[in-house]
């Protein structure tokens, strides 16, 4: 009788091993089928994506947008300050928890700090995490999506060698709005 409910026990587990196998195998198959003929999009094609769906809605208290023009005034989700000093502009984004932002494609080098705060970047490069005090670099044609998790403050060092102090021609210099085919 033990040998009994020994093995219809192993049989019990034999089939859902054999099930786990087949899901298994299922789900590899589904993916190499998605894969094959729905290849994953570049994150330039999902930021794209997004930011002509936000340019198409209006702005509201959790959207806003200057319909792919660089947003100065960012209303209570987030503030942008100016400095400037000898060959450097000095942009300062302070962001409110929850505050989601994409920026203009980086058409140089540059340094940036993370003051005060958490945030999570997405970018071509993956989706990371960091938290204050931090230094990072970007490298020119760099765009990201920046999620403040909590109040932060961001810190961008631009090159300004023409000692430009009109914002217009400093957000030309510095950026690009959409990747060019």
């Amino acid at each position: 009788m033990l040998s009994i409910v020994k093995l219809a026990k192993a049989s019990h587990n034999i089939r859902i091993f054999a099930v786990m196998i087949l899901l298994g195998s299922v789900k590899n198959i589904i993916k190499r089928v998605k894969d094959k003929f729905l290849p994953e999009k570049s994150f330039k094609d999902k930021i794209s994506n997004v930011l002509q769906s936000i340019y198409s809605q209006e702005n509201s208290e959790l959207v806003i947008h200057d319909r792919g023009k660089i947003v100065r005034d960012g209303k209570d989700l987030f503030q942008i300050e100016h400095d400037f000093t000898d060959g450097i502009y000095l942009r300062r984004m302070i962001l409110k928890k929850g505050t989601t932002i994409v920026s203009g494609i980086h058409r140089r080098d540059h340094v940036w700090f993370l003051m005060i705060g958490n945030i999570t970047v997405s970018s071509e490069e993956g989706v990371n995490d960091y938290e204050a005090p931090y230094i990072g670099f970007s490298k020119k044609g760099t765009q990201r999506a920046i999620h403040a998790n909590e109040y932060s403050v961001f810190q961008n060092v631009f090159q300004n060698p023409q000692g430009l102090s009109d914002l217009d021609e400093l957000e030309d210099f510095n950026y690009i709005m959409e990747y060019k085919a």
